[in-house]
């Protein structure tokens, strides 16, 4: 019993000693890449269905984590309506109305979906992680985090995400507000080679209480590209 005792408790110093060579922060970093091209300026697309089988289609300019703008291309009658991300702030643009109006991060842009989840999906920029231990889920072994804001005004207050430990795959996610209300979990999957590494090109976000209200999100044409500052001016949205 006394050599049990001794080994359970070198075993637990080893694991102990391990997660404490482990960086949070460098998890969420890794696995930022796993859901996107990282800061570099690029494009690409999304296109969201809800599930009353609503359809929106949506091209977004990454210029980097503080600067983006979505333009809406589906449905026709929704054409053209703008998103601009210029750091916490937001805009919305409409052709009918032609001034843009300054609007916040975690409003609905439709369905389940905050403007945050497209305009600004940067984890490792807004929050600060906490590795709240190892476990194994579904015979994967996944890093369990606490990422916590850096400020109010971000999407969520607080995000519980799981992580996968051998490749940082992102595998899903709770988000709550600023209040500590849980509002909804996503999970993501469907990993495809994107520009040299894989990525994942598909995240189903669920409301946490209805969890039939879902909005699934698959990203599409990832392209490095460059924008001209032009292009994040709000007032030449019009163009």
């Amino acid at each position: 019993m006394k050599w049990f005792g001794t080994s359970l408790l070198l075993i637990l110093t080893c694991f102990n000693a391990h997660a404490a060579d482990i960086d949070a922060n460098e998890i969420v970093k890794k696995a930022d890449l796993k859901r996107g091209l990282g800061n570099i300026s690029h494009s690409f697309v999304v296109t969201i269905t809800n599930q009353d089988d609503k359809r929106e289609a949506y091209n977004v300019s990454f210029k980097d984590v503080n600067a983006s703008l979505t333009v809406q291309t589906e449905p026709e009658r929704a054409r053209g309506r703008k998103l601009l991300m210029k750091e916490y702030d937001i805009w919305l643009y409409t052709p009918n109305i032609k001034k843009p109006l300054r609007i916040s991060l975690e409003q609905k842009l439709t369905g389940e979906v905050a403007n945050g989840d497209i305009a600004r999906t940067n984890y490792a920029e807004d929050y600060d992680a906490t590795l709240l231990g190892t476990e194994k889920l579904n015979k994967v072994d996944v890093y369990r985090l606490e990422l916590k804001a850096k400020n109010k005004k971000v999407t969520y207050g607080k995000i519980e995400y799981i992580v996968s430990k051998k490749e940082f795959n992102p595998i899903s996610a709770t988000f709550f507000a600023l209040s500590g209300k849980p509002l909804k979990s996503a999970d993501f999957s469907d990993f495809k080679n994107i520009q040299g590494m894989s990525r994942a090109s598909k995240m189903v976000i669920r409301d946490y209480l209805q969890k039939d209200k879902t909005s699934t999100l698959v990203f599409s044409d990832h392209k490095p590209q460059s924008f001209p500052d032009s292009l994040f001016n709000k007032d030449r949205l019009e163009f």
